[in-house]
């Protein structure tokens, strides 16, 4: 057979015709169907550079430059990124990405350490064509950082509490490395569920679409409490979209606070001159109360609970905490038999009520 190639072991049959077909070259059996692809491109793009920096909502750089220009494309783009100065910026080893369009969005250095805040850093891009041409700008920005606050280092903070009115009730909120992020455009809606001790979800005690307020915070709507804390303990687990990225944390759920118990109590005497006399004072778990005292008023009852006629308001403490009632006649206790007063003190801020007894002997 004429006209057959031989190289390297491998046969390209043809014609003699065939040879004579322009550009078409046998090299270790390939063909190249052009005589351009045996050219070495050995010249950079023609690119200008970095021509803006900027600071995100999320506080990253963000870089824009314009398209370079190149025989070999595709022309990608190395982004650099050093702190502090623009000496060495241009080193490979600061190439924090590489990205094929005219713009992107720094969070982090070359090492993957995230920007921090109040630092220069400088930034350059330099493209390179689809053979490895590296064009050799210069140029540079450089910009403060204000640190990355975006939903990677969000936490979720908050308490959930039944109330004195046995109400469920709950305040959380988002906050990052500035503190409390307040700006709505950050903040997705809100969701909660309760869980006991065993891990399941507790009936009713779940909401969504809660909305945040101006200062950050999100406020759950009451729900009225049937959790046990005597034989149980509950946790509540929140989920808040944060720069779209929905994050959870799991918050503890406290018991019912233990109240100061108000307890009214008095000692009354009659005089020989038949005169009914009397102190009232008011202590709780801490002891008698001395401050924050408002009136005090009595009304004296018979033991079949019909009022005696004996009755007094706006009574006020001493320094001591004591009501030193005002004597008055005795007269209506006429039965020698038991009596019941009903007490009144406003005290730390609440109407105290209370009743003692009232005997009156042979």
């Amino acid at each position: 057979m004429s006209n057959q190639l031989i190289q390297s072991g491998t046969i390209v049959q043809s014609t003699s015709l065939a040879l004579v077909w322009g550009n078409q070259l046998a090299s270790g059996g390939v063909k190249q169907e052009s005589s351009q692809a045996c050219i070495v491109d050995l010249i950079p793009p023609v690119f200008a550079g970095i021509s803006y920096l900027g600071i995100g909502v999320l506080g990253q750089l963000q870089v824009q430059w314009l398209t370079g220009l190149d025989t070999s494309n595709p022309i990608r783009y190395e982004v650099y990124v050093q702190a502090g100065t623009a000496t060495g910026l241009f080193n490979l080893i600061n190439v924090a990405l590489i990205t094929s369009g005219l713009n992107a969005d720094i969070f982090a250095l070359a090492d993957g350490s995230l920007l921090v805040p109040a630092i220069n850093y400088f930034v350059g891009v330099r493209a390179v064509d689809a053979v490895g041409n590296r064009d050799a700008n210069l140029v540079s920005l450089n910009q403060i950082s204000p640190g990355i606050t975006g939903a990677n280092i969000a936490n979720i903070s908050g308490m959930f509490a039944v109330d004195d009115q046995n109400l469920f009730i709950g305040t959380f909120w988002v906050a990052d490395s500035l503190g409390t992020i307040t700006n709505p455009l950050r903040l997705g809606t809100a969701s909660f569920i309760v869980y006991d001790n065993n891990g399941n979800a507790v009936p009713g005690f779940t909401q969504s679409g809660i909305v945040v307020d101006p200062q950050g915070f999100f406020e759950i709507t009451p729900i009225p409490s049937v959790l046990d804390f005597e034989y149980n303990f509950y946790a509540a687990k929140v989920t808040i979209a944060v720069d779209g990225v929905p994050i959870t944390y799991t918050l503890p759920v406290t018991q019912q606070p233990v109240l100061p118990q108000y307890e009214p109590r008095a000692v009354f005497s009659i005089s020989p001159i038949n005169q009914l006399d009397g102190t009232i004072w008011i202590i709780n778990n801490t002891g008698r109360v001395t401050d924050q005292l408002g009136t005090a008023s009595f009304t004296i009852r018979d033991k079949n609970g019909a009022l005696v006629g004996i009755a007094q308001s706006g009574i006020t403490a001493d320094v001591n905490g004591f009501y030193k009632i005002t004597p008055v006649s005795a007269s209506p206790l006429t039965s020698l038999t038991h009596y019941t007063v009903e007490i009144q003190i406003t005290a730390h801020g609440s109407l105290r009520t209370g009743c003692v007894g009232l005997s009156i002997a042979e």
